[in-house]
């Protein structure tokens, strides 16, 4: 199964909770472009991650330490009795890159091992389960286009039913950006942090769903809003180049997506992404081109298509 890549189309936080997380409000909308995610009945559980033109290094070696491998414990542990299976992903989502693939992967695992044994514990008991796990989990659970809330563990699924999918192109400049230190920059900032206030973020966020619904382009690049975006940039000022190189590529409003390192930016068809990507000013970066999915992978019509974000280098087709 297809364990999806997010883009958060917004991302406002607030201050620092007196038990150090923060509040967030986001909305967030899966792609058609991720990890390939199998589970299998076994007679114990394993890992294994095939990589598909991204660099594991940053992999936990111990397989325990992993999402995946700590969704099936955290199965076990709920229901009280052994679930060994045989997990196996092929790796797209660039590690780091702000685009949620380990909660993905952790989200499919618990979706699939409960699917396997017929634990029937259904898509709510997943979701808070998967909150343990990561705030990033839920959302992956949920399937769909999302308003997260709380630290990101509350989880408001959009009706997006019949909703005209957009067109995102994505670049990644292959570094990888930790959590924290994007966040210790934000909390150093002072004026940083969100100050709209909850009717106002209310009102966005319809006019941002309406917008989603019909498809327009145009109309949810408008409301894209990262708070994490100006101390990513500050700490990696790699990922403010990939950014700047996308816009010299033609794109007017890029985003980062979660606290990075991955940017992004819509565009109206697949042709015209295609001609975003094959910009000089992107050689040598990882991009790809992929639809969002509004109402999640589960409602995708037809198969999906597995997408690799490559690196074209100068000299190969599509540079000068």
């Amino acid at each position: 199964m297809l364990a999806p890549a997010k883009i958060n189309l917004t991302l406002r936080v607030f201050p620092k909770r007196e038990d150090g997380y923060h509040d967030l409000d986001s909305v967030v909308v899966p792609l058609a472009f991720g990890d390939g995610v199998t589970v299998e009945r076994a007679e114990r559980t394993a890992l294994e991650v095939v990589p598909d033109g991204v660099d594991l290094g940053a992999m936990p070696e111990d397989p325990e330490r992993n999402l995946a491998v700590r969704a099936v414990r955290l199965l076990e542990r709920e229901t009280g009795r052994p679930l060994p299976v045989r997990i196996r992903i092929v790796k797209r989502i660039p590690l780091g890159g702000g685009l949620g693939g380990g909660s993905s992967d952790a989200a499919a695992v618990l979706r699939e091992t409960d699917r396997v044994y017929g634990l029937g514990l259904g898509r709510a008991r997943l979701s808070e389960l998967g909150a343990e796990l990561g705030s990033d989990v839920p959302l992956f659970v949920a399937d769909g286009t999302v308003r997260m809330t709380g630290r990101g563990e509350r989880v408001e699924r959009w009706a997006m039913e019949g909703a005209e999918p957009l067109w995102a192109v994505l670049v990644n400049c292959g570094c990888a950006c930790p959590t924290g230190k994007v966040y210790g920059a934000f909390d150093a900032d002072p004026g940083a942090a969100c100050a709209d206030n909850l009717t106002l973020r209310n009102d966005f966020c319809d006019t941002l769903r309406l917008s989603l619904r019909n498809g327009d382009t145009d109309g949810v690049a408008r409301q894209l809003v990262n708070d994490l975006q100006a101390p990513c940039f500050s700490c990696f000022p790699e990922v403010a180049r990939s950014a700047q190189a996308l816009r010299e590529a033609g794109c007017g409003t890029v985003l980062l997506s979660g606290s990075g390192a991955t940017v992004f930016a819509l565009v109206r068809s697949r042709k015209e992404g295609e001609k975003v990507l094959s910009a000089p000013a992107l050689c040598g970066f990882r991009r790809v081109c992929a639809q969002t999915l509004p109402d999640g992978v589960m409602a995708a019509h037809g198969p999906l298509t597995p997408i690799v974000m490559v690196r074209i280098h100068v000299g190969q087709p599509g540079c000068v």
